[in-house]
């Protein structure tokens, strides 16, 4: 292979890995954002839940009168408190926060083999085995705390979750051309 074509194949591997970096840096914004908004969701279903019993009981320890319908209302807000785990919500909420402990695990790893792979100190094979290796950990991440893969795709948090990643590699390396060289 010549210089060039070697260079131009190393420069096209530090690419590679810096892109699957970057979309892993979104996706991390992407779940934090999404495990954000779940947990508001989570707190106003737990705040529904807590005065819906608490004053169930209240009002039927001082009025006495419709204790069925008093009765139901306790009764099924201790069954939704039994239940809590086990609603889509709640669980959901508890995997996008280990998903994003993981992602954020992740992405610190890569950032800190991104200097070496544009230091020149790995191969192009070495780049695309650490490659390879940073999407398998990345699809472990994502199967081992969300393995039914029913996340629902918000297209305003994806937009928020890029314009985060983008931000926060300029902030750390510069324009990305600091990075990528002129973009075509």
């Amino acid at each position: 292979m010549s210089d060039d074509n070697e260079a131009a194949a190393g420069h096209r591997q530090q690419n590679l890995y810096f892109n699957e970096l970057f979309q892993l840096k979104i996706q991390c914004e992407y779940m934090r954002r999404y495990r954000n908004l779940l947990a508001g969701r989570v707190r106003r279903l737990e705040i529904l839940r807590a005065v819906a019993s608490n004053g169930a009981i209240v009002t039927w320890a001082i009025v006495q009168s419709h204790p069925m319908i008093w009765g139901t209302i306790i009764a099924l807000s201790q069954l939704s408190d039994a239940l809590k785990d086990a609603i889509p919500l709640t669980a959901r909420h508890k995997a996008t926060i280990a998903l994003v402990a993981s992602l954020d695990a992740l992405v610190i790893e890569a950032l800190y083999e991104l200097e070496g792979v544009f230091g020149g100190q790995f191969s192009n094979e070495e780049i695309t085995e650490r490659r390879r290796k940073l999407l398998q950990l990345r699809h472990e991440a994502e199967v081992e705390h969300l393995p039914t893969a029913d996340l629902p795709q918000r297209a305003e948090l994806l937009e928020l979750a890029e314009a985060d990643a983008i931000a926060y590699f300029e902030t750390m390396f510069g324009p990305f051309e600091t990075i990528l060289g002129p973009r075509e």
